[in-house]
């Protein structure tokens, strides 16, 4: 006795494909969590660049100095020394400490050449300029006593800068508005990805490996109404003929 085996091929589930329409409707019925949560975020991004900062100007000025390139690092170095800061500090009687003077002045070459910048930034435009010419006049004189070196020239000096260097930008507002705008369709897709209910056709053929033969359409109310109407049976005649 033979025994016909009944291979049954289960359905495979085939596998979700990008469609662009469901993306779409995705975007669409999440529109709203998007439009929020894109606001809320330019809104802080608008509130954190439109906060109150004190301005910062610049000031700087120019000399060469003639010194070997083995001397040259420390005779630079000079120019944010105590003994150079405390004689700008009395000088132009400034109410602060020589290390906060320190933070506002810098030391640069011109592409590794003679020539040195001092530059200096204050929230004055004015004493920003005044505290360079001040730093230069009393580093010639310290490096003049110390180290013996004569060979210090000013050639540009300081002049107020009337425009901050700290002006503010919209940068910040665009990159908080792009940061919402990603944030939101991430979550928009990912609540679309854990809901579990059946939506479109492609839904019930992949989950239950079937095609779709049909559908019913949505039956709007006034069909609805109209087809609960009662309708009144026609008479019927009926006749009897006999033999």
């Amino acid at each position: 006795m033979e025994t016909k085996r009944s291979n049954t091929v289960l359905p495979k589930e085939t596998e979700k494909e990008i469609n662009l329409r469901e993306v779409l409707l995705t975007i669409r019925k999440r529109l709203w969590l998007i439009v929020l949560i894109t606001g809320i975020v330019t809104a802080l991004g608008i509130l954190y660049n439109s906060r109150p900062e004190p301005q910062v100007y610049a000031s700087s000025t120019r000399i060469i100095i003639a010194a070997s390139s083995e001397m040259m690092p420390t005779v630079r170095a000079l120019v944010r020394e105590p003994i150079v800061l405390n004689e700008v500090i009395e000088k132009l009687e400034l109410n602060t400490t020589p290390g906060q003077l320190r933070s506002q002045i810098g030391v640069n070459s011109v592409d590794s050449s003679l020539i040195t910048v001092v530059s200096v930034m204050d929230s004055d435009p004015v004493r920003a300029a005044d505290i360079a010419n001040a730093t230069v006049d009393a580093y010639r004189k310290v490096a003049a006593d110390t180290l013996s070196l004569q060979s210090i020239r000013l050639l540009t000096p300081a002049q107020p800068e009337p425009t901050p260097i700290n002006s503010k930008s919209n940068t910040i507002i665009y990159i908080a508005f792009l940061t919402g705008l990603i944030l939101s369709i991430s979550l928009t897709f990912l609540l679309n990805s854990l809901d579990e209910s059946i939506r479109t056709e492609s839904d019930i053929e992949n989950r239950l490996g079937l095609n779709m033969l049909g559908q019913v359409p949505v039956i709007k109310r006034r069909h609805a109404d109209s087809g609960g109407k009662k309708i009144k049976p026609s008479m019927v005649r009926s006749e009897t003929f006999g033999s």
